[in-house]
């Protein structure tokens, strides 16, 4: 597993991100090239405290950026655990 990344959160069109910890389902670095990134990632959220993690499920529309190519990626929440899982858009 790789160490855990900063990754970009934009919830319900947000012009600012919030920044979040995140531990990838990985055991490879994500690609540094645009089109080299996956369609779908998976990971897990770190210390969410309870308004951030109401905060993200009850967002009507969630958007992350996983590393310096901006790509966008839609992303589901299970908030019991901490999991996403994210699609590239």
């Amino acid at each position: 597993m790789l160490a855990p990344q900063d990754v970009s959160v934009y919830l319900n069109n947000a012009l600012k991100a919030s920044h979040l910890m995140a531990e990838l389902d990985s055991d490879t670095a994500l690609p540094e090239i645009i089109h080299d990134m996956p369609d779908d990632v998976s990971g897990r959220l770190l210390d969410l405290d309870v308004p951030a993690t109401q905060e993200i499920a009850g967002a009507w529309k969630k958007v992350m950026i996983l590393n310096r190519t901006e790509v966008l990626y839609t992303f589901t929440f299970e908030s019991e655990t901490g999991k996403f899982k994210a699609h590239k858009r």
